[in-house]
């Protein structure tokens, strides 16, 4: 199963986090968790984040591991190291979750 993600729907128009049900709620604390870290590292090919698959939805068993890269501009791509979870992110640069490094010119 595929996560095609937009982290604007999650969000109001000023970029804070929406009144979501449970469910969405922790979705969404997935979401950012991965959207952080591969900000935070931006350059590296493959992220190890700190999460596990089980914690993208109530009741899952699947203990593996969350893997994340930068794929493409502005898409995060993720995957389980263990399961066919697996999913993208768009729409997240500018966020308060978006770690990259700024550069002034």
């Amino acid at each position: 199963m595929t996560l095609k993600a937009d982290l604007r729907h999650f969000l109001d128009e000023k970029g804070n986090e929406l009144e979501l049900t449970e469910q969405a709620k922790t979705v969404f604390k997935f979401l950012i968790k991965i959207v952080s870290s591969v900000s935070e590292n931006i350059e590296q090919p493959l992220i190890d984040v700190d999460l596990k698959c089980n914690t993208r939805a109530n009741g899952l068993s699947c203990k593996g591991d969350i893997e994340a890269a930068y794929i493409e501009i502005g898409i995060i791509e993720w995957h389980c190291d263990t399961c066919e979870a697996a999913g993208t992110i768009s729409n997240w640069q500018g966020s308060i979750w978006d770690n990259q490094e700024r550069t002034i010119h």
